[in-house]
Protein backbone atom coordinates (compact mmCIF):
# COMPACT_ATOMS: atom_id res chain seq x y z
CA UNK A 1 0.00 0.00 0.00
CA UNK A 2 1.46 3.32 -0.78
CA UNK A 3 0.89 6.26 1.40
CA UNK A 4 0.79 9.98 0.59
CA UNK A 5 4.18 10.46 1.47
CA UNK A 6 5.12 8.13 -1.01
CA UNK A 7 6.12 5.27 1.52
CA UNK A 8 5.14 1.46 0.71
CA UNK A 9 3.89 -1.15 2.90
CA UNK A 10 2.11 -4.25 2.65
CA UNK A 11 -1.34 -5.18 3.99
CA UNK A 12 -2.69 -8.06 2.81
CA UNK A 13 -6.13 -8.22 1.97
CA UNK A 14 -7.63 -10.75 4.08
CA UNK A 15 -6.77 -8.25 6.64
CA UNK A 16 -9.41 -6.03 5.43
CA UNK A 17 -12.49 -8.20 5.51
CA UNK A 18 -15.45 -8.03 8.05
CA UNK A 19 -15.51 -5.88 10.60
CA UNK A 20 -12.07 -5.88 11.94
CA UNK A 21 -11.05 -4.76 8.14
CA UNK A 22 -13.25 -2.06 8.62
CA UNK A 23 -11.22 -0.48 11.28
CA UNK A 24 -7.96 -0.86 9.72
CA UNK A 25 -9.50 0.87 6.76
CA UNK A 26 -10.53 3.23 8.74
CA UNK A 27 -7.28 4.13 10.03
CA UNK A 28 -5.66 3.75 6.83
CA UNK A 29 -8.07 6.54 5.67
CA UNK A 30 -9.70 6.83 2.10
CA UNK A 31 -7.01 9.44 0.54
CA UNK A 32 -4.20 6.73 1.56
CA UNK A 33 -6.40 3.79 -0.15
CA UNK A 34 -7.13 5.73 -3.47
CA UNK A 35 -3.86 6.27 -3.91
CA UNK A 36 -2.79 2.87 -3.49
CA UNK A 37 -5.75 1.38 -5.17
CA UNK A 38 -4.71 3.72 -8.07
CA UNK A 39 -1.06 2.38 -8.28
CA UNK A 40 -1.87 -0.86 -8.92
CA UNK A 41 -3.27 -2.43 -12.54
CA UNK A 42 -6.82 -4.14 -12.25
CA UNK A 43 -6.36 -7.56 -12.78
CA UNK A 44 -7.45 -9.22 -15.95
CA UNK A 45 -10.58 -10.66 -16.63
CA UNK A 46 -9.57 -14.11 -17.63
CA UNK A 47 -9.03 -17.65 -15.82
CA UNK A 48 -6.26 -18.51 -13.71
CA UNK A 49 -6.58 -14.81 -11.98
CA UNK A 50 -8.78 -14.90 -9.42
CA UNK A 51 -7.66 -13.73 -6.07
CA UNK A 52 -5.97 -16.32 -4.03
CA UNK A 53 -7.10 -15.22 -1.19
CA UNK A 54 -10.95 -15.17 -2.08
CA UNK A 55 -10.52 -18.62 -2.53
CA UNK A 56 -10.02 -19.48 1.41
CA UNK A 57 -12.38 -16.92 2.81
CA UNK A 58 -13.29 -16.67 6.11
CA UNK A 59 -16.97 -15.20 6.10
CA UNK A 60 -18.83 -13.29 9.12
CA UNK A 61 -21.50 -13.30 10.27
CA UNK A 62 -23.49 -10.16 11.66
CA UNK A 63 -21.45 -10.03 14.55
CA UNK A 64 -18.58 -9.58 13.20
CA UNK A 65 -17.81 -13.41 14.23
CA UNK A 66 -15.93 -16.01 12.08
CA UNK A 67 -17.80 -18.73 10.48
CA UNK A 68 -16.37 -22.00 10.86
CA UNK A 69 -16.46 -22.60 7.51
CA UNK A 70 -14.07 -21.05 4.83
CA UNK A 71 -15.64 -19.92 1.48
CA UNK A 72 -14.18 -20.63 -2.11
CA UNK A 73 -15.78 -18.25 -3.85
CA UNK A 74 -15.00 -18.76 -7.37
CA UNK A 75 -16.23 -22.33 -6.46
CA UNK A 76 -19.17 -20.65 -5.36
CA UNK A 77 -20.07 -18.66 -8.27
CA UNK A 78 -20.21 -21.41 -10.73
CA UNK A 79 -22.44 -23.49 -8.04
CA UNK A 80 -24.92 -20.67 -7.84
CA UNK A 81 -25.07 -20.42 -11.28
CA UNK A 82 -25.92 -23.78 -11.66
CA UNK A 83 -28.41 -24.03 -8.82
CA UNK A 84 -30.23 -20.71 -10.41
CA UNK A 85 -30.67 -22.09 -13.76
CA UNK A 86 -28.57 -19.54 -14.81
CA UNK A 87 -28.03 -20.69 -19.16
CA UNK A 88 -24.65 -22.58 -19.80
CA UNK A 89 -22.19 -20.49 -22.39
CA UNK A 90 -23.68 -21.97 -25.82
CA UNK A 91 -27.30 -21.46 -24.99
CA UNK A 92 -26.50 -18.18 -23.03
CA UNK A 93 -24.63 -17.14 -26.71
CA UNK A 94 -28.46 -18.41 -28.53
CA UNK A 95 -29.99 -16.24 -26.29
CA UNK A 96 -28.45 -13.23 -27.39
CA UNK A 97 -28.75 -14.35 -31.21
CA UNK A 98 -24.83 -14.75 -31.06
CA UNK A 99 -22.93 -17.69 -32.94
CA UNK A 100 -22.73 -20.74 -30.16
CA UNK A 101 -19.41 -22.46 -30.71
CA UNK A 102 -19.01 -26.11 -32.13
CA UNK A 103 -15.15 -26.96 -30.60
CA UNK A 104 -13.04 -25.60 -28.11
CA UNK A 105 -10.84 -24.14 -30.75
CA UNK A 106 -14.12 -21.37 -31.36
CA UNK A 107 -13.40 -19.58 -28.00
CA UNK A 108 -10.03 -19.25 -27.52
CA UNK A 109 -6.63 -20.10 -29.44
CA UNK A 110 -4.68 -20.75 -26.12
CA UNK A 111 -3.19 -24.13 -25.89
CA UNK A 112 -3.14 -24.44 -21.99
CA UNK A 113 -6.73 -23.39 -21.58
CA UNK A 114 -8.02 -25.54 -24.19
CA UNK A 115 -6.10 -28.35 -22.53
CA UNK A 116 -7.94 -27.71 -19.67
CA UNK A 117 -11.60 -27.79 -21.07
CA UNK A 118 -11.06 -31.01 -22.52
CA UNK A 119 -9.89 -31.92 -18.97
CA UNK A 120 -12.84 -30.59 -16.85
CA UNK A 121 -15.77 -30.83 -19.73
CA UNK A 122 -14.46 -33.60 -22.42
CA UNK A 123 -15.90 -32.77 -25.81
CA UNK A 124 -18.97 -31.38 -24.73
CA UNK A 125 -18.96 -27.72 -25.31
CA UNK A 126 -22.95 -27.67 -24.39
CA UNK A 127 -21.41 -28.39 -20.68
CA UNK A 128 -19.64 -25.03 -20.45
CA UNK A 129 -20.40 -22.75 -17.85
CA UNK A 130 -20.94 -19.55 -18.37
CA UNK A 131 -18.36 -17.72 -16.13
CA UNK A 132 -15.61 -20.29 -17.46
CA UNK A 133 -16.52 -19.65 -20.95
CA UNK A 134 -16.35 -15.57 -20.61
CA UNK A 135 -13.11 -15.56 -18.82
CA UNK A 136 -11.58 -18.02 -21.48
CA UNK A 137 -13.31 -16.17 -24.38
CA UNK A 138 -11.08 -14.03 -26.74
CA UNK A 139 -11.17 -10.39 -25.59
CA UNK A 140 -12.26 -7.84 -28.60
CA UNK A 141 -9.34 -6.19 -29.12
CA UNK A 142 -8.59 -3.09 -27.23
CA UNK A 143 -11.15 -4.20 -24.58
CA UNK A 144 -10.95 -6.21 -21.09
CA UNK A 145 -14.08 -8.06 -21.74
CA UNK A 146 -14.62 -10.72 -24.03
CA UNK A 147 -17.47 -9.92 -27.20
CA UNK A 148 -20.49 -11.68 -25.18
CA UNK A 149 -19.94 -9.92 -22.31
CA UNK A 150 -19.79 -6.76 -24.51
CA UNK A 151 -23.16 -7.47 -25.88
CA UNK A 152 -24.74 -7.84 -22.16
CA UNK A 153 -23.17 -4.42 -21.50
CA UNK A 154 -24.71 -2.49 -24.62
CA UNK A 155 -28.15 -4.17 -23.59
CA UNK A 156 -27.56 -3.53 -19.84
CA UNK A 157 -26.56 -0.34 -19.69
CA UNK A 158 -28.89 1.59 -21.40
CA UNK A 159 -31.50 -0.35 -19.70
CA UNK A 160 -30.51 0.44 -16.53
CA UNK A 161 -30.51 4.34 -16.66
CA UNK A 162 -33.71 4.25 -18.42
CA UNK A 163 -35.09 1.99 -15.16
CA UNK A 164 -33.60 4.70 -13.02
CA UNK A 165 -35.56 7.25 -11.34
CA UNK A 166 -32.53 9.52 -10.27
CA UNK A 167 -31.69 9.76 -14.21
CA UNK A 168 -35.80 9.80 -15.20
CA UNK A 169 -38.33 11.53 -12.93
CA UNK A 170 -36.33 12.81 -10.50
CA UNK A 171 -33.68 14.29 -11.83
CA UNK A 172 -33.93 17.49 -10.04
CA UNK A 173 -33.13 20.44 -8.10
CA UNK A 174 -35.56 19.11 -5.09
CA UNK A 175 -33.99 15.48 -5.50
CA UNK A 176 -30.39 16.32 -5.68
CA UNK A 177 -30.23 19.67 -4.72
CA UNK A 178 -29.51 22.90 -6.57
CA UNK A 179 -25.72 22.44 -5.77
CA UNK A 180 -25.62 18.65 -6.48
CA UNK A 181 -27.13 18.68 -9.53
CA UNK A 182 -24.98 21.60 -10.60
CA UNK A 183 -22.16 18.71 -10.05
CA UNK A 184 -24.16 15.89 -11.62
CA UNK A 185 -24.55 17.95 -14.95
CA UNK A 186 -20.20 19.08 -14.77
CA UNK A 187 -19.20 15.94 -13.85
CA UNK A 188 -17.72 13.64 -16.65
CA UNK A 189 -15.68 11.08 -15.17
CA UNK A 190 -14.78 9.37 -12.00
CA UNK A 191 -11.49 11.50 -11.92
CA UNK A 192 -13.96 14.63 -11.69
CA UNK A 193 -15.49 12.81 -8.55
CA UNK A 194 -12.11 12.27 -7.22
CA UNK A 195 -10.70 15.76 -7.82
CA UNK A 196 -13.96 17.45 -6.23
CA UNK A 197 -13.02 15.44 -3.32
CA UNK A 198 -9.42 15.12 -2.94
CA UNK A 199 -7.91 18.23 -5.42
CA UNK A 200 -4.34 17.89 -3.64
CA UNK A 201 -4.30 14.36 -3.99
CA UNK A 202 -5.24 14.14 -7.65
CA UNK A 203 -2.91 16.85 -8.38
CA UNK A 204 0.24 15.37 -6.64
CA UNK A 205 -0.52 11.63 -7.48
CA UNK A 206 -2.59 11.27 -10.97
CA UNK A 207 -1.12 11.97 -14.13
CA UNK A 208 -3.62 9.88 -16.27
CA UNK A 209 -6.68 11.08 -17.91
CA UNK A 210 -8.67 8.21 -16.31
CA UNK A 211 -8.94 7.52 -13.12
CA UNK A 212 -9.47 3.14 -14.27
CA UNK A 213 -5.85 3.69 -15.67
CA UNK A 214 -2.56 3.32 -13.45
CA UNK A 215 -2.65 6.93 -11.97
CA UNK A 216 1.77 7.55 -12.23
CA UNK A 217 0.75 6.78 -16.42
CA UNK A 218 1.00 9.32 -19.06
CA UNK A 219 -2.58 11.08 -20.29
CA UNK A 220 -3.80 9.74 -23.52
CA UNK A 221 -3.38 12.27 -26.29
CA UNK A 222 -6.03 14.89 -26.59
CA UNK A 223 -8.24 14.00 -29.69
CA UNK A 224 -10.39 17.07 -31.16
CA UNK A 225 -12.86 14.71 -33.30
CA UNK A 226 -15.82 14.74 -32.00
CA UNK A 227 -16.37 11.23 -30.27
CA UNK A 228 -19.82 10.54 -32.51
CA UNK A 229 -17.06 10.31 -35.78
CA UNK A 230 -14.70 8.17 -34.02
CA UNK A 231 -14.25 4.77 -36.10
CA UNK A 232 -15.16 2.89 -33.35
CA UNK A 233 -18.34 5.16 -32.11
CA UNK A 234 -19.41 4.63 -35.88
CA UNK A 235 -19.13 1.15 -36.09
CA UNK A 236 -20.88 1.13 -32.24
CA UNK A 237 -24.14 3.18 -34.05
CA UNK A 238 -24.28 1.55 -37.58
CA UNK A 239 -23.64 -2.09 -36.61
CA UNK A 240 -23.86 -2.81 -32.59
CA UNK A 241 -26.57 -0.77 -31.80
CA UNK A 242 -28.64 -2.35 -34.57
CA UNK A 243 -27.75 -5.85 -33.81
CA UNK A 244 -28.76 -4.84 -29.67
CA UNK A 245 -32.07 -3.20 -31.21
CA UNK A 246 -33.18 -6.53 -32.70
CA UNK A 247 -32.01 -8.45 -29.66
CA UNK A 248 -34.67 -6.27 -27.53
CA UNK A 249 -37.37 -6.25 -30.10
CA UNK A 250 -37.44 -9.82 -30.38
CA UNK A 251 -37.51 -10.15 -26.71
CA UNK A 252 -40.57 -8.06 -26.58
CA UNK A 253 -42.29 -9.84 -29.56
CA UNK A 254 -41.44 -13.35 -28.13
Amino acid sequence: MTNCSGYESRVPMWELVGIEGDRKLSTIGMEQMLVSLGHQACGALTLWNYPSWMRNLVAHDINGEDRPDPVDMATLEIYRDRERGVARYNEFRRNLMMIPISKWEDLTDDDEVIEALHEVYGEDVEKLDLQVGLQAEKKIKGFAISETAFFIFLLIASRRLEADRFFTSNFNSKTYTKKGLEWVNKTETLKDVIDRHFPEMTKKWMTCSSAFSVWDSMPTPANYIPLYLRPFHLIFIYLVLPISMVIWLSTILL
